[in-house]
Formats: structure tokens, sequence, C-alpha cells
């Protein structure tokens, strides 16, 4: 994933319909390490519904809910999808995309990508986005730590679900420490 990144400049950065916090985080955090490397990068979410309210503090201004004219000549960057009829519309660029990345943390994943990062045991798919940045050696920033931030804490249940392992805290206190505001991100 990390090489595909590296070489190619125009993505598509999609998530599921009726996104959650992981949803959110993800691709947002996509956006802004794409953002470091210097790459062109469009986010999506599908469907017409209010995103929640809860996550109305996150800058999320560029995000489309109709897919741009250049959908089907940008690498289609799948975050927390599952499967890819939860792409919505998306599910059409898939067919004409250059490329497909999926990386997803869902255990039923259909791995739909021509390139698949689904780790099962992670907590979030945020939990692999900060693995994968450590990867492209991109930095850690406030931004980045709390869209981070948000996809752990919304997939582990606010850290008390089974799934909060040392693996979900080590990162979780990191990114606290670069820069997430955990009262603004958990009071939200």
């Amino acid at each position: 994933v990390a090489e595909a990144l590296r070489d190619r400049d125009r993505f598509l950065l999609v998530t599921h319909e009726n996104p959650d916090g992981d949803a959110l985080g993800s691709i947002l955090a996509a956006k802004l390490v794409l953002d470091q490397l210097g790459k062109d990068a469009v986010m999506y979410v599908p469907g017409a519904a209010p995103l929640p309210a809860e996550y109305k503090f996150m800058p999320l201004a560029d995000l489309r809910r109709e897919l741009p004219e250049d959908a089907e000549e940008r690498v289609l960057f799948a975050l927390d999808c599952a499967n890819e009829s939860r792409l919505g519309e998306g599910e059409k660029a898939l067919s004409s995309a250059p490329l497909v990345i999926n990386v997803d943390h869902h255990h039923d994943n259909s791995r739909f990508g021509q390139i698949n990062l689904v780790v099962a045991d992670a907590s979030s798919t945020g939990e692999i986005l900060r693995d994968l940045m450590r990867e492209l050696g991109v930095e850690l920033t406030p931004d980045v730590a709390e869209a981070l931030y948000i996809a752990l804490v919304t997939d582990t249940g606010r850290l008390q679900y089974a799934n909060t392992t040392p693996k979900v805290l080590r990162p979780a206190a990191e990114l606290v420490e670069a820069g997430a505001d955990r009262r603004r991100v958990l009071q939200s």
C-alpha cells in the first residue's frame, strides 16, 4: 500500500455510506497524509444523509457528497469499507479506476481491491493507517493525530470495548501527545 501511495499522484478517498467516526477520521487522516506527500486527493462519502452531528467539529469542508468528474482517472482508495456495495455511487468508480486500494479492519471484508490491506484484529481502520504512516515516514501532525484518534476511539467505544488492547492504548497515548484534543473528541 505504501508503495502504491508513493508511486501514484491522484486519489479518490472513499468510505462507506452513513459514516461513523472511524470512517470519517480515516478518510480525513488519509487526505492529510496524502497532502503531506504532495498528492492530489479528493474525499468522497456516498449518500445524501447528513453526517453525524457529533463529528461537526471535524474539518470536512472539502468532503464531497457527489463523485468528482474525474473519478475514473483517480486511484480509488477505500477506507473502512467492508464491501463494495457500501460505497454507494462510489461503486461506479471501482470498475474504471486505474487501481483500487482497500484498507479496512472488518473480518468479513470482501477484498474488492487490487491491493487489500485488511487487518481483522485491528481495532479500527485508523489504527491501520497509523501503522501505514510509519511506513510512509510522514509527520504525525496535530490534525492527523486528531483524525486518527477519532477513528480509534469510535471503534473501541471510547476505549471501553473488548478490542481495547495494549496495542490500541499505545497509539491512543501517542495521538494525544501529538496534539489530538481528547476533550473535544470525547465531548462531542
